[in-house]
């Protein structure tokens, strides 16, 4: 395993961190994310890759990384159920689970400037590194610095990279790459199967913050996506992202809080599907108002999930309003739905 590089740092021993890579249908970007990985800086991490469907990785992985322990599925897991594999199988002395999708290439130094901030404070339970575009290492990728009434991000997308030089709290951390205290991670459930994949990290961060840790971004803690936005959406995509984010809706907000954001996000969704059923698109329309549906389905399972959470609340949504993390207005969803309807037009 990688951790056989570990060694001792000024007299003390550095907390274990396991870095997960979920990885699907392919290794034409994971080489490139594990070679990066491989050439940390950080003297106490082990990784293992999480994959699915991608055929014959098992030599592939023996002949370039032998040393990365592979964990695969011949059928599609999710993204989502992807991230929790390995945290069932890990050894006791894991303090940090880090999480990287597999067009990740990580600076020498990323881990180790999320471990220090993470230790610099036990009450962060989950940090971003500073995510940039491959095509522009100017310009960052994402963070949710707060959600607005419909759950949709305020982000760091476009923004220049030298813009954000502090560690300062965000709402939720990307999965893309981040870091979350292991004790936490288990106590608030990890990421939920269910959402198989799309806005997992939105809502594990959300019932994070529900118990009273904090999120941040640290962008000292430099990786570069290899990736890029998406210039079509998929009916798949659509259902997904319509489904996680109702969900998420419903398990984590208080009532007071929830049901009339409830009400408006399904009315302003159904305006959505209706106009994308006007257009000719069908499919799409047929997959948003599944995504709609999921809830009502599936409300005996989302009412238990949230019966859960709500027990472990330790902080009130009128906190995270108040410190700038949930916002009021729905500006966000609005152009998310405006870049949806465009993209789909064409």
């Amino acid at each position: 395993m990688v951790d056989g590089r570990l060694f001792m740092s000024l007299g003390e021993r550095k907390p274990k961190v396991s870095v997960i890579v979920v990885n699907a249908k392919g290794t034409k970007q994971l080489e490139e994310c594990l070679r990066a990985l491989m050439e940390t800086d950080y003297p106490n991490y082990d990784v293992t890759v999480v994959d699915c469907l991608t055929t014959g990785i098992s030599e592939w992985m023996r002949e370039r990384f032998p040393d990365v322990r592979l964990i695969h599925f011949d059928h599609d897991i999710g993204a989502s159920a992807s991230h929790n594999v390995e945290e069932k199988t890990l050894d006791p002395t894991v303090k940090y689970l880090s999480f990287l999708d597999n067009d990740a290439v990580v600076t020498k130094s990323w881990l180790r400037e999320l471990v220090n901030v993470m230790e610099s404070d036990e009450a962060i339970g989950m940090a971003q590194a500073k995510i940039i575009l491959a095509k522009d290492r100017r310009i960052l990728d994402h963070a949710g610095i707060a959600l607005d009434v419909l759950g949709t991000w305020y982000t760091t997308r476009g923004m220049r990279e030298d813009k954000l030089r502090k560690v300062f709290e965000i709402f939720a951390a990307s999965s893309a790459a981040c870091i979350v205290r292991r004790e936490v991670f288990e106590e608030a459930g990890g990421f939920d199967p269910d959402y198989f994949i799309y806005d997992d990290d939105t809502d594990l961060s959300f019932r994070i913050r529900l118990l009273g840790y904090k999120v941040v971004f640290v962008p000292s803690a430099v990786v570069i996506h290899l990736g890029e936005q998406a210039k079509a959406l998929s009916p798949r995509k659509l259902y997904h992202s319509v489904k996680n984010r109702t969900c998420t809706m419903l398990k984590n907000y208080e009532l007071r809080n929830l049901w009339w954001r409830f009400i408006l996000y399904s009315v302003l969704t159904v305006m959505a599907a209706l106009t994308l059923f006007a257009m000719g698109k069908r499919r799409e329309s047929k997959e948003v108002f599944r995504g709609i549906l999921y809830p009502i389905r599936n409300v005996r399972r989302i009412w238990e999930k949230r019966l859960r959470i709500q027990a472990k609340r330790r902080l009130r949504d009128s906190e995270l309003l108040k410190r700038g993390l949930l916002r009021s207005d729905i500006y966000p969803t609005l152009l998310d739905l405006k870049s949806k309807l465009r993209y789909i037009k064409g």
